[in-house]
């Protein structure tokens, strides 16, 4: 009798340090798992981060590139952006390398870019340049390529719209006959001018189109007295180039362009990892 209890103490002792075996493997094996997602999230998230990064640097040294390249000059001054590209190249080059990290960005030719929210085909159409304008001092657009406009009902659509979301003044470009149908529209979404022009240059708040031509716009007209955001609609049926400057409704100056696309090509490498992306950027 007594081996017989001894016989099952041992049973029951067998399956307790079985039970306990599976259990602690079973801890185990969920926080290998656990933790090996976790590093490959994080790696991810490094990457994501790491690749915005480069991006938003990319893109400051490009611009800045640009307006070195512009500042005093009578026309883009190839060498002098070289040299600044060159001269950031060196200087991001050296503090990666600290990190064991190379670095290097590239820029291809320029283009001209859509309206859209990014300058690109695929971008946002409809999107708010600059919102809570107070006064608006310069306002040009220049249309690169009239083949991409659109007709009448779907034309590249400039608003200044307030608060309320209604329109204050609005003007649309759209394709006539291969020229540039001008027409501009007050609050009721009347027609209050209309031209159509060859050169598609278009100065906005001094009322000139093609550089010396007048040009009733009515802009300030419109838009004096009132807070307001610019908006472009329909923005991938244009393509050239904007820029636009003024006071916000806290007294700040703004000043938004762009004046060209182009695509960088930002490479990296280490030990690890090896990144090579080419990345569109607006300039400036």
């Amino acid at each position: 009798m007594k081996k017989m209890d001894d016989s099952a103490q041992l049973l029951l002792i067998a399956g307790f340090t079985i039970g306990l075996a599976i259990v602690v493997s079973t801890i185990m094996l969920n926080n290998i798992i656990f933790a090996s997602n976790m590093a490959s999230e994080s790696s991810i998230d490094a990457n994501r981060y790491y690749v915005s990064n480069a991006r938003q640097m990319s893109s400051d040294a490009l611009s800045g590139a640009y307006g070195y390249a512009t500042k005093n000059q009578t026309s883009f001054n190839a060498t002098l952006f070289n040299q600044y590209m060159s001269s950031y190249n060196q200087k991001a080059a050296s503090v990666y390398a600290l990190s064991g990290i190379s670095f290097n960005v590239r820029n291809s030719t320029f283009y001209d870019g859509y309206f859209t929210g990014n300058g690109l085909l695929d971008g946002k159409p409809d999107w708010i340049v600059i919102a809570d304008v107070n006064y608006t001092n310069s306002f040009l657009i220049e249309i690169t390529d009239t083949s991409v406009l659109g007709n009448t009902t779907n034309a590249f659509t400039i608003q200044a719209i307030n608060s309320s979301g209604s329109s204050l003044w609005s003007l649309k470009l759209y394709n006539d006959s291969g020229n540039v149908n001008i027409t501009v529209y007050n609050q009721s979404m009347a027609a209050v001018g209309e031209t159509t022009t060859t050169i598609w240059s278009l100065n906005i708040t001094n009322d000139l189109v093609d550089v010396t031509t007048d040009f009733p716009y009515h802009f300030n007209d419109y838009t004096t007295n009132e807070t307001y955001n610019l908006k472009f609609l329909n923005g991938t049926k244009a393509a050239g180039h904007f820029t636009m400057s003024g006071n916000l409704a806290d007294g700040t100056p703004y000043s938004r362009a762009r004046y060209w696309m182009t695509n960088a090509t930002v490479s990296t490498s280490s030990g690890k990892t090896r990144i090579n992306i080419s990345i569109p950027i607006s300039i400036p």
